[in-house]
């Protein structure tokens, strides 16, 4: 079984820019396919599902080859931090990676469960995979040692898979520091080609930034602001249970939850904060929007007007094509939960 993981790595390494085009071909498939035929809605997520999945995977294997080829690159402080969080090990990287696949397949549980299982099992399936989401957010919460949560556990891809370049048994272009066991890059590299454009990154990577910081510097430790991280954690639970509770039309679910969220971004703009945790918060501001596309305030007022937008908008040059895609997907927000839970 090894052997055959090895070989499968070894493709991906040799054909990293054919992978990387054929998931974006099949990502942009899955904007199309909505409402054109019967179950196209559960296909369509099987397939974005899948290559999220398969994306996840390869990124294990060619952000390790990026960096081996180019290891001065400057990268965002968000993958400073979330790569030095992997790299230390222990249940971390476990429970980050599970976090991660379970938001990538949560919206096709959730159908497969409403096919099997009806309302009810749709229901019991949606509750199940909110526990799972705040066991897992609590355990990385600890691990972090009450460190602000990130949208992602894992990095984002920052580099061109089309640069990337098999592994090879010539002289390496870096070497490695006994002391601190990093990767630098020869000085000789810089008179071959692309070498100017290496001392830069080099140069960049030392600027005296946060980047001189230690990557899990880039958050704090949130003190006595950590209970604004809790309800922020168990936020989308409590939603769920008071839906169970009082239904889809009332209002109660509805504001109870905007009222965790806005008490903890509250919270969180109360103190001082990195710009990592700054990015983070503008962030979870957005998800506010989606208060437009839940009930009740969704059908008595949102759905009146974009209803309205897409009709309007279908005679119009390129506008159309935007509404076309708009009136696909409405059906899906309308049903399925994790299309709007936003976290």
């Amino acid at each position: 079984m090894s052997n055959l993981v090895k070989k499968y790595e070894d493709f991906v390494l040799h054909n990293a820019p054919q992978i990387s085009g054929i998931e974006s071909g099949l990502r942009s498939l899955t904007y199309i396919l909505p409402g054109r035929f019967n179950d196209a809605d559960m296909a369509s997520e099987a397939i974005f599902a899948t290559v999220n999945l398969m994306s996840l995977y390869h990124d294990t294997i060619l952000s390790a080859a990026a960096h081996q080829q180019n290891p001065e690159a400057p990268t965002s402080n968000f993958n400073r931090y979330t790569r030095h969080m992997l790299l230390s090990g222990g249940w971390y990287k476990k429970v980050a990676y599970t976090l991660t696949m379970v938001q990538m397949v949560e919206v096709l549980v959730e159908m497969g469960a409403r096919k099997l299982g009806g309302r009810k099992g749709r229901g019991r399936v949606v509750l199940g995979i909110e526990v799972i989401k705040v066991v897992c957010r609590t355990a990385l919460l600890k691990l972090s040692q009450n460190r602000m949560l990130l949208h992602s556990a894992v990095p984002e891809r920052d580099y061109d898979p089309s640069t990337i370049q098999p592994p090879t048994t010539s002289k390496p272009g870096t070497w490695t520091g006994k002391r601190t066991g990093k990767h630098h890059v020869h000085v000789d590299v810089i008179t071959q080609k692309g070498g100017y454009d290496q001392a830069v990154q080099f140069l960049l990577s030392k600027a005296l930034t946060e980047r001189a910081s230690s990557p899990v510097d880039l958050l704090n430790r949130l003190g006595c602001h950590k209970w604004a991280e809790w309800v922020f954690i168990f936020r989308p639970l409590v939603y769920v249970l008071t839906l169970r509770r009082y239904g889809p039309k009332s209002y109660k679910p509805y504001l109870i939850s905007l009222t965790l969220e806005l008490g903890s971004l509250l919270a969180s703009l109360n103190r001082p904060q990195t710009s990592l945790e700054k990015d983070e918060t503008k962030r979870r501001c957005w998800l506010l929007l989606y208060y437009l596309l839940r009930n009740p305030v969704y059908e008595r007022f949102t759905k009146e007007r974009l209803d309205a937008f897409v009709e309007g908008a279908r005679k119009r040059p390129l506008i159309s094509l935007f509404a076309g895609i708009l009136r696909d997907y409405q059906p899906l927000w309308e049903k399925w939960h994790f299309y709007t839970s936003g976290y």
